[in-house]
C-alpha cells in the first residue's frame, strides 16, 4: 500500500496553517504544521517530508536562514510562500535551495498545482535506454533514486531534489543542447523568467561544483552562449 505523501508547513499564521492543511488533506496529503523555524528544523530529519512549504516571515528567525540549514542531506522539495515580492528575496531563496516561490496572497488551487509539480519533479526518471539505477558521467557514477553521485576515487556527493531533477534533464539528452525554454518546461517552473534564469544559473553552478567541473572551463556541463547548455558524456 502506497504511503501518503508528507508535507511540512512552516507558517506562523494559524489561519493560513488551517487553510493549507484543509486543502492539502482534501488532496490526499498528510501535513504537519510548525509556527517556529527551530521546531521545523529539529523535526525535519524525523518527519522526512516530500515537500516543505516555508514562509520567510517567522517569529524566531528569518526564513532565509532556515532555507540555508535544510541542506542537501534532507530530501525535501521546498516551496517558499511569502509576502515578500522583491526580486532580491526570490533570488536569495533560490540561491539557498528553494525549488519554487509563490507570493502571497495566492489561491489554494495554484498552491496545489505547484506542490504536485514539485512531486513530479522529484519522481523524474531516466529514459528507458538506461537499464539500471545508475548511469555514468566522466569520472562519476550517478544514482538518481538516491540523489547521489559517486566519484571514481570513492568520494560521494549528495544532490538536492532540484539538482537531481536538473541533472536528469541533461541525462535524457547527452551531447545535445538543452535550451532554457526546454529546462523551464521540463522542470515545470512557474516563476517569472528573470527569477527562473537566475535559479538555473545557480543550480548549474552547484552541479558543476559538485562534479568538480571548473566553472571557467567546464568539461561536463558546458554553456552554449545564446543557446543553452550541453552535457558532454562519452562514457
Amino acid at each position: 500500500m502506497t504511503q501518503p505523501v508528507r508535507i511540512s508547513i512552516l507558517e506562523d499564521s494559524l489561519q493560513l496553517q488551517d487553510l493549507l492543511t484543509e486543502s492539502l488533506t482534501e488532496e490526499g496529503f498528510v501535513t504537519k504544521c510548525y509556527s517556529l523555524a527551530n521546531e521545523f528544523e529539529r523535526d525535519l530529519s524525523n518527519w522526512k517530508p516530500s515537500v516543505s512549504i516555508v514562509d520567510l516571515g517567522l517569529p524566531d528567525k528569518d526564513g532565509l536562514t532556515t532555507l540555508s540549514k535544510i541542506g542537501d542531506k534532507n530530501d525535501t522539495a521546498i516551496l517558499v510562500i511569502s509576502g515578500r515580492t522583491s526580486l532580491s528575496d526570490k533570488i536569495a531563496s533560490f540561491e539557498l535551495g528553494a525549488d519554487d516561490y509563490l507570493a502571497k496572497p495566492f489561491e489554494m488551487p495554484e498552491l496545489i498545482v505547484r506542490v504536485r509539480a514539485l512531486l513530479r519533479r522529484k519522481q523524474t526518471t531516466l529514459p528507458e535506454r538506461q537499464l539500471s539505477d545508475t548511469t555514468r558521467l566522466p569520472g562519476w557514477t550517478v544514482h538518481p533514486s538516491q540523489f547521489l553521485i559517486v566519484h571514481d576515487d570513492g568520494h560521494e556527493e549528495s544532490l538536492s531534489s532540484s539538482e537531481m531533477a536538473l541533472l536528469n534533464v541533461f541525462l535524457k539528452r547527452p551531447n545535445h543542447v538543452v535550451t532554457r525554454d526546454q529546462l523551464r518546461e521540463e522542470l515545470e517552473s512557474r516563476v517569472d523568467e528573470l527569477s527562473f534564469d537566475r535559479a538555473i544559473d545557480v543550480r548549474i553552478s552547484r552541479l558543476r561544483s559538485k562534479l568538480r567541473d571548473k566553472s571557467k572551463d567546464p568539461k561536463i556541463i558546458k554553456t552554449i552562449y545564446g543557446a543553452g547548455y550541453i552535457l558532454i558524456n562519452n562514457e
